[in-house]
C-alpha cells in the first residue's frame, strides 16, 4: 500500500512516517514537503492513500484536493485531510471536494492509526472491486463472443433445417416440376409441327394471291385454285391446328406459371431471413405456397380441407412463417403415413382473425402424439420420428420463429385420432421482430 504524506512541517512528516511503518503492514511511505509536487508524486509512485495537510504555504490542502479530484484517474485514491483546524466550514469544504476522512493535530496515536487502517481497508476494497470489474469485463467479452458463436450456430441450424425440409420433399418437388415441363416439351414439339403446316399454307396463300394479281386469270381458274387450297387445308387439318394452338399456348403458359410458383416458394423458404424484411403478407398465400411444395407428397396420403378466411394480412418475415407452415404440414403428412391406413387421411387448414391477431390451425387425422411427449415436442433435438426421418429441430425452430413474431404456438393431440397445431400471430408484428 503506497501512502503519501504531504505536510510543510518536517516533524509531522517524520512522525506520520514512523507511525505508519510501525502499524500498517506492507506499506511504503513517501514524504512530500512541497505541495506543488503532489501530482507528480501521485503519478510517479502510484499512490493509494494521501495524508494531506490543509494549511501550507503558497497553496492550501483544499486547493490540492480540488486539483486531484479533477483527474479521473485519481477518483479512487483515498485522501485524508491532516489538520489542526477545528473550523466546521473547512471540514465541510474538504468533504464537498472529495476528501474521504480527516485526522486532527496534534496527533492522537490511537485515532491516527484507526483512521489510516480504515482508509487502507477502503482502498483494498476499491482495488478488489476494480480487479473484480476487470475480471467481469473480460468474462463479459468472452460471453459476448460465445453468444455470437451460439447465434451463428443457431442460424446455421435453422438453415440446415430448411435444407433438410427441402431434401425430404425433393422428389415431390421434382415431380411437380417435371410434370408441367413434360407437357410443355410435348406442346413445343406439337407447336413445331403446327408451325411447319402454317408456313406451308402461307406459301400456298401467297401463290394464290399472285395468281389473283394476273389480269388474264379467269374466274373458273380462281375457283379451281381455291378448291385446291380447301383440299390442302382439310388434309392438313388447319382449322383444328388453329383451334389447338390456343389450347397449347394456354396449357404451356399455365405449366410455366406453375413452375414459377414452385420455384418462388422454394426461394422464399430457402432465404436466410436476413434479407427478407418484415412486410405485410397474406397468410393464406403463405399457406398455399407451402401446400404447393408438399402437393405431390400429400396427394397420395391425405385430402386437404381448406377452411380459410379471405384477406388475412399480417406483418411478418414471409420466409420464416413459410418455414413454420411447411414444417407443420410435413409433420401432418408423416403422422398420417405412420398410421399405415389403406384410406386417405385428412389435413384440415383453418385460418381466421381475432381482434389484432390472425390464427392458423392445421389439424391431421394421423397417429397422434403421446401425452408424455407433448411437453417436449418444442425442445431442440427431440423427435418421435424414426432414425433418419428427423433430427428434432423443425418444431423447435418453428416455435422460436412464432415467439420472435410475438405470437403463440399450441398443440393438442390424441393417439390414433390426430394432432392439431395452432399458431396465433399479431397482425402488426412485435417489437422483437421489428428489431431484427
Amino acid at each position: 500500500m503506497n501512502i503519501l504524506v504531504v505536510d510543510d512541517e518536517k516533524f509531522n512528516l517524520i512522525m506520520a512516517q514512523d507511525l505508519i511503518k510501525e502499524n500498517i503492514l506492507d506499506s511504503q511511505v513517501f514524504l512530500c514537503s512541497t505541495p506543488e509536487t503532489v501530482l507528480k508524486k501521485l503519478e510517479e509512485y502510484n499512490i493509494d492513500i494521501i495524508l494531506l495537510d490543509i494549511i501550507m504555504p503558497n497553496i492550501t490542502g483544499i486547493d490540492i484536493l480540488k486539483n486531484i479530484r479533477t483527474k479521473k484517474e485519481y477518483d479512487d485514491v483515498q485522501i485524508i485531510m491532516f489538520t489542526g483546524i477545528k473550523d466546521k466550514t473547512s471540514f465541510k469544504l474538504c468533504f464537498e471536494n472529495g476528501a474521504n476522512d480527516y485526522i486532527n493535530k496534534p496527533i492522537d496515536f490511537t485515532e491516527f492509526i484507526a483512521r489510516i487502517k480504515a482508509s487502507v481497508k477502503a482502498r483494498k476494497n476499491i482495488l478488489s472491486l476494480i480487479e473484480m470489474n476487470a475480471t467481469i469485463t473480460k468474462q463479459y467479452q468472452k460471453l459476448h463472443v460465445i453468444t455470437q458463436e451460439l447465434k451463428e450456430t443457431q442460424f446455421n441450424l435453422v438453415q440446415k433445417e430448411k435444407l433438410a425440409s427441402l431434401g425430404e420433399i425433393a422428389a415431390g418437388i421434382t415431380h411437380e416440376i417435371n410434370t408441367p415441363i413434360g407437357f410443355i416439351s410435348s406442346n413445343l414439339a406439337t407447336l413445331k409441327r403446327y408451325t411447319q403446316k402454317i408456313k406451308n399454307m402461307i406459301f400456298i396463300y401467297r401463290k394464290f394471291v399472285q395468281a389473283c394479281a394476273k389480269e388474264n386469270i379467269t374466274p373458273e381458274k380462281l375457283m379451281q385454285e381455291k378448291a385446291i387450297i380447301d383440299d390442302i387445308e382439310q388434309q392438313e387439318k388447319i382449322n383444328f391446328v388453329l383451334d389447338d394452338l390456343t389450347t397449347i399456348l394456354s396449357e404451356s403458359s399455365e405449366g410455366a406459371n406453375h413452375i414459377t410458383k414452385i420455384v418462388q416458394s422454394i426461394q422464399t423458404l430457402a432465404k436466410t431471413g436476413i434479407e427478407n424484411e418484415m412486410v405485410y403478407n397474406d397468410l393464406n398465400q403463405i399457406i398455399e405456397e407451402g401446400l404447393l411444395i408438399v402437393k405431390n407428397e400429400a396427394q397420395s396420403v391425405a385430402e386437404i380441407d381448406r377452411q380459410m378466411q379471405d384477406q388475412l394480412y399480417l406483418l411478418c418475415n414471409k420466409g420464416q412463417i413459410g418455414q413454420v407452415i411447411l414444417n407443420i404440414l410435413q409433420n401432418a403428412i408423416y403422422a398420417i403415413k405412420n398410421l399405415n391406413s389403406n384410406s386417405l387421411g385428412k389435413i384440415i387448414i383453418k385460418t381466421y382473425s381475432s381482434e389484432d391477431y390472425v390464427i392458423c390451425q392445421i389439424s391431421d387425422t394421423g397417429s397422434g402424439i403421446k401425452d408424455e411427449h407433448l411437453s417436449r415436442i418444442f425442445d431442440p433435438f427431440f423427435t418421435t420420428k424414426d432414425v433418419g426421418n428427423g433430427v428434432g429441430l423443425g418444431l423447435s425452430v418453428a416455435y422460436d420463429i412464432v415467439k420472435k413474431h410475438g405470437g403463440e404456438f399450441y398443440v393438442t393431440s390424441e393417439i390414433a385420432k390426430g394432432t392439431s397445431f395452432t399458431i396465433k400471430l399479431p397482425t402488426n408484428g412485435s417489437e422483437s421482430s421489428h428489431a431484427k
